[in-house]
């Protein structure tokens, strides 16, 4: 049975300015991205432009006891880090972003995730222990979820740290709702123009 999980930033977050909204659904296999988003890193293709992986970064197609195990009900490939990896972290470079939601498998107490502002610093963490029961269970829905981070008004994500300091971390299925640049703004709002000036025209000639 899927349940919908909601943390307030208030609690978790280092300070009220630096908000991120928490929310998260219970899934085996991956209930899917949020509306609005679209998935960027899946370790099945290449990362789409800006998003890159620094750091103790690995994948796998299938589990390996004791080295990582699938995310429930996923068939395709997906990301890990470890403490058997030097470094036991790894962190996912984006673009500026709204929103950022991956698929969490098997939840763990040693699993933690840092959400990272534009400049590379910590906005806010959430650990495996916060998602209970956080027992690791492969199969078990409830500790496999999908999960989604938002920016507050005034931040935009640029990125995200995974940290095990267990057996492993497993992720997969990055999904976002990407925030235009200035230049992209100014491009949409002149197209917007050009649109309604074409508009315009067509009405002037109809009625002469």
């Amino acid at each position: 049975m899927k349940a919908l999980l909601a943390i307030t930033a208030g609690l978790l977050a280092a300070t009220a300015a630096n908000a991120v909204t928490v929310t998260g659904q219970f899934g085996a296999p991956d209930p899917g991205p949020l509306p609005g988003q679209q998935i960027f890193v899946d370790f099945d293709n290449p990362n789409a432009a800006g998003w890159s992986w620094t750091g103790g970064i690995a994948s796998r197609c299938n589990s390996l006891a004791g080295v990582a195990a699938a995310p429930a009900g996923d068939t395709t490939c997906f990301g890990y880090v470890s403490s058997a990896i030097n470094p036991n972290n790894a962190t996912l470079t984006t673009p500026d972003l709204a929103s950022i939601s991956f698929y969490w498998g098997s939840i763990d107490l040693y699993n933690k995730v840092d959400v990272l502002d534009t400049n590379g610093n910590i906005i806010f963490t959430i650990s495996g222990g916060m998602l209970p029961p956080s027992n690791g269970n492969q199969a078990l829905p409830s500790t496999n979820r999908r999960i989604n981070f938002t920016a507050g008004p005034n931040e935009r994500i640029g990125g995200l740290k995974f940290t095990s300091t267990g057996v492993a971390f497993e992720f997969d299925d990055f999904a976002a709702d990407v925030v235009p640049e200035p230049a992209s703004w100014a491009m949409l709002i002149m197209g917007f123009g050009l649109v309604g000036a074409a508009a315009r025209r067509r009405k002037a000639a109809v009625a002469a």
